[in-house]
């Protein structure tokens, strides 16, 4: 688990770009409008109107899928499979 503008600031010092979902209901994500794909930009006005964000980097080499929590300022590491979170990875302190 980390602090999300720890996060945030991590993925923007490596300029990428992440697919991102946004709760729907009944426990499952939508792509965000436009295909799905955002820059940090786009991110950080996301994060304003949305309570559960997932993203995951397009290389996911180096990073997981993360779910954002921004009303508790935390992004934890998540398996994202078809649209649901199907566990979360394990948590540790940042």
């Amino acid at each position: 688990m980390k602090n999300i503008t720890a996060f945030i600031d991590q993925f923007e010092k490596q300029h990428r770009s992440a697919a991102c979902w946004v709760y729907s209901e009944n426990d499952t994500y939508t792509e965000i409008e436009g295909g799905g794909i955002i820059r940090v930009s786009k991110l950080r006005s996301i994060l304003e109107h949305h309570l559960h964000i997932v993203i995951q980097p397009i290389d996911a080499g180096s990073l997981d899928a993360h779910l954002l929590l921004p009303e508790i300022s935390m992004a934890v590491p998540v398996q994202f499979i078809s649209g649901k979170i199907s566990s979360f990875s394990e948590l540790n302190a940042a």
